[in-house]
Order: structure tokens, then C-alpha cells, then sequence
């Protein structure tokens, strides 16, 4: 093989080697294909993912009604068949406080508290998210004044379909969802979950009711068959 020869081989080589080497890369084209996929596959990721957030977060807040349920039917046990009293000095927070460890079952994640319990000493001062029942219908109905506005278990004569428990807006300091005052109006938040809220009932179950469905058709929070 003559010189020549061997040139045409190496140049043919070398030829080859670039060729394997543009093969190694990326096109412009291919690169764009490859963004516009991974485009396409976030915004098919992302809302699923947005939901199971908040799906995870409404279901920290069911557990905390839960939970807030039950130290409420054992405080009920303890005192004789009453619930706690709607008037006394220190609130529903902390007359629960034997039934519950850690402030944060006060708080539903899918509310805006920018507040900390951190170094609150009593239940009644830590940010909170709920309102309990205050029963002013059946206490309206009792011979006036009624001194303690404490309420007999048995008085609930539709315990799976009376709630005790809602969720509140952020800006009120309200203890009680009071039918005497209105506050269902302003107070009571009926759409921290998009379309609805959470309710613990006097059964201590727990159930999401979509907006006005508390108050209509059955008002849900009276206790008296005439005011329901």
C-alpha cells in the first residue's frame, strides 16, 4: 500500500471519528423535544401533586377535631354527663387540656396562623382555629338568668347530627359559635377546604360539610327541635 493509499485510510478514519463524535451530542431540536416533554410532564405532575397536599393537610385537621372530640366526650365523662361551660372564666382550650398533649391539634394547617403556642402557658392563649358549639338556643329556652351555661349530654336529644366543633375564621377570637350573635355570618369560616370545612359532631365524628350545609336546610348547631 502506498502512501496515498494510507492517507485515503487515515483520512477515512478521522472522518469517522467525527461523525461518532457529533453522534455523542445533542441537537438544538433535540434538546427543545426534550424541555417540552418534561414540560408537559410538570404540568401534568404538579396539580396532583398540589392536591395531595392539600388532601394531606385536610386530613391533619380531621384528626385534630378528632382528637379534640374525644378529650371532649371524656371530659363530659368526667363531669357527670355536662359539657363544659359556656360562660365560665377559662375556655373550652383549656378546660379540654387533660385530654390533649400538644397545642397544635388547636391549629388546622390549612389556616393562616402566623402566631405560636411555643411559649403560651394556657390553652386559652394559643392560636387556635376552632369554635365550639355555645348552645345558646337551649340556653335561651331555660328559665332567666341562667347563671352556668352548662349544657347536660342528654339534652342533645341528635347527637349525630349536632355539631360541636367548626372551624373559625383566622381574624376572630371567638370561643363560641353563638346563634344569639349572628357570628355564623361572620365568624364561622365554611370554606377553609375549597368548597367546604371540617365539623366534629356531639357523636365525635367527623365530617366535611360544604358551604351553608351547617346551617341549611337543618341547622346543625341548634339543639332545640324548634330552632333546628
Amino acid at each position: 500500500m502506498n502512501s496515498g493509499q494510507w492517507y485515503n485510510v487515515i483520512a477515512k478514519m478521522e472522518i469517522g471519528k467525527v461523525k461518532q463524535g457529533r453522534r455523542r451530542g445533542f441537537t438544538l431540536i433535540e434538546l427543545l423535544v426534550v424541555v417540552a416533554i418534561i414540560a408537559i410532564l410538570a404540568a401534568m405532575l404538579l396539580p396532583a401533586l398540589s392536591r395531595a397536599k392539600l388532601s394531606a393537610r385536610r386530613i391533619v385537621c380531621v384528626d385534630n377535631l378528632k382528637q379534640l372530640a374525644l378529650a371532649t366526650a371524656m371530659y363530659v365523662h368526667d363531669a357527670d354527663g355536662y359539657y363544659p361551660s359556656s360562660n365560665a372564666s377559662y375556655k373550652w382550650p383549656e378546660a379540654l387540656r387533660p385530654g390533649y398533649q400538644n397545642f397544635k391539634i388547636l391549629l388546622c394547617p390549612d389556616h393562616g396562623h402566623s402566631a405560636s403556642s411555643a411559649d403560651v402557658a394556657s390553652a386559652d392563649d394559643a392560636p387556635r382555629s376552632y369554635l365550639i358549639n355555645g348552645w345558646t338556643d337551649y340556653f335561651d329556652r331555660l328559665p332567666q338568668p341562667v347563671i352556668a351555661e352548662i349544657i347536660p349530654e342528654a339534652a342533645i336529644n341528635l347527637p349525630s347530627e349536632t355539631i360541636v366543633f367548626g372551624e373559625k375564621e383566622d381574624d376572630f377570637g371567638d370561643f363560641l359559635m353563638d346563634l344569639r350573635t349572628y357570628n355564623q355570618l361572620s365568624v364561622l369560616d365554611q370554606t377553609s377546604h375549597g368548597t367546604g370545612s371540617d365539623y366534629a359532631f356531639a357523636d365525635s365524628s367527623v365530617r366535611f360539610l360544604k358551604f351553608g350545609k351547617s346551617l341549611q336546610p337543618v341547622n346543625l348547631w341548634a339543639v332545640m327541635a324548634e330552632n333546628r
